[in-house]
């Protein structure tokens, strides 16, 4: 009779056994892949000597509605206006993670996690860093001065509701959103009301190949399960705007390091990462005085008390609209 169980969290049967298949994940790194972070490979160099808090400095533009020209009369003065500007903090993201496997799960069941493991921290990371970002989003948008970038709408989905959050936050400068991410209900009720469009895009760089990608009013639309819905009672759809995170990766002098424990469970593998990141909505500063060690924790970061509007919020391309569940067709 075969001995079956399990050893080191591994189906162990001696005497069947066919091998291992990876589960397909069911969640998707879509928003970072979709090109939302844009690179600023500044960010990271003025941390790389040392520190985890950095500072970019920016102009005020030159507005006539704010600091009209004079009248050239003959008698008035022309007394010049002091060019004035503003600056934005931001601050490294430093994680640590490890994962371990016994060499004898290998040898009894075939399994090799450490093998599985090494194939799938890309995406490890990617979905925590992109989970991280829309948190930080969320607490962006609380800060008073961008109430107008949040709409909650009223009569679930229809044509309007898109365009609505957009003129709600940017004004006349709505056109500067070009991404829209939405849960995969808000994406059915669009495709019931036949909003969806399907443009085609040329990859340049990559053979010239062309893509459909589905677009609601000009806007490109990720789906993406996580962190668009709260479980009960709202759906949340984001509305990002080209330059609105800027990211950069700062140097790690061990990213990635193998161990072996020789003493523990008759041998262990061991795999740690190291990894580093900056993630900044632009036009908003983190005011570092609300965290207690050198990198803030998710809390800390994900906390709007520790944000501070810098740009004029028309700047801050960042909106969210949110759909209350009970206005959705139950179905999906």
């Amino acid at each position: 009779m075969a001995i079956t169980g399990t050893f080191g969290g591994f189906p162990f049967d001696p005497e069947v056994y066919q091998g291992f298949v990876d589960q397909e994940p069911t969640f998707s790194d879509s928003i970072i892949a979709s090109g939302v972070l844009a690179t600023d490979a500044s960010m990271a160099s003025v941390l790389n000597n040392g520190g985890t808090l950095g500072t970019t400095r920016f102009y005020n533009p030159l507005d006539p509605d704010k600091d009209a020209p004079l009248v050239r009369d003959g008698d008035t003065d022309n007394e010049p206006t002091t060019i004035s500007g503003g600056k934005q903090s931001f601050i490294r993201l430093d994680r640590m993670k490890a994962w371990k496997a016994t060499q004898l799960t290998r040898e009894l069941t075939a399994a090799d996690p450490m093998a599985y493991v090494a194939r799938s921290t890309s995406l490890y990371w990617r979905m925590y860093w992109q989970g991280l970002m829309v948190k930080m989003v969320d607490a962006v948008l609380t800060l008073s001065g961008l109430s107008t970038h949040v709409i909650t709408a009223t009569a679930g989905v229809d044509a309007g509701l898109v365009i609505d959050g957009q003129q709600a936050a940017l004004g006349d400068l709505s056109s500067k959103f070009g991404l829209y991410v939405i849960h995969s209900k808000v994406y059915a009720e669009y495709q019931k009301l036949g909003l969806i469009d399907y443009n085609k895009y040329t990859i340049t760089n990559v053979l010239q190949k062309e893509v459909e990608l589905p677009t609601i009013n000009g806007l490109i639309v990720i789906k993406n399960d996580r962190g668009t819905y709260d479980g009960s009672t709202n759906y949340t759809n984001y509305l990002f705007g080209q330059g609105s995170i800027l990211t950069a990766t700062p140097k790690v002098i061990t990213p990635d390091y193998t161990d072996y424990d020789a003493k523990t469970d008759g041998g262990t593998d061991i795999l740690y990462n190291n990894r580093s990141i900056i993630l900044h909505p632009n036009g908003v500063s983190f005011k570092a005085d609300g965290i207690t060690k050198e990198t803030p924790t998710d809390t800390e970061f994900t906390t709007s008390a520790n944000w501070d509007l810098r740009f004029d919020a028309k700047n801050v391309r960042l909106a969210k609209i949110v759909i209350p569940a009970a206005q959705l067709t139950p179905g999906e």
